[in-house]
């Protein structure tokens, strides 16, 4: 078995850029209800998780909750860029649920290090739910 199993596309997957500003992030991510949303630079690659943390510490350290000053900053100076490694396309089930115990979401990337999709851990959980013997002793 491999990962694709459980790929969400990138055609299916809101995300930013690193040119958005931190309000049209903040936006995306209420709108869909997102605590975290994949940033990518302008070539489809993969920069990081924008997540509600960092749009909380942005906001902290401007000393005001004002949104439409978030329209001055860009999402790629704020995102925290080492928060969630990706995953390659050609990784391991292991290596899938070692990440997906730490993180909700996974995304995933290419050789060239742009994203293709996302893995869920919701998507993991009900896949081993569903195939768990509880008779079989391990």
């Amino acid at each position: 078995m491999n990962i694709f199993r459980f790929i969400i596309p990138k055609s299916l997957v809101e995300y930013i850029t690193v040119d958005s500003t931190v309000r049209q992030g903040f936006e995306k991510m209420r709108f869909h209800r997102y605590v975290a949303i994949p940033v990518l630079d302008g070539e489809g690659r993969y920069v990081g998780m924008l997540r509600n943390d960092d749009i909380l510490e942005y906001f902290i350290s401007v000393s005001s909750f004002d949104v439409k000053g978030g329209e001055k900053t860009l999402v790629g100076d704020i995102v925290d860029r080492n928060y969630s490694r990706p995953l390659y396309h050609n990784s391991t089930m292991e290596e899938l649920f070692e990440l997906v115990k730490e993180h909700n979401s996974v995304p995933v990337v290419d050789d060239r290090g742009c994203f293709i999709g996302l893995v869920l851990r919701r998507d993991v959980m009900n896949f081993l739910l569903k195939h768990y013997d509880p008779e079989r002793r391990v």
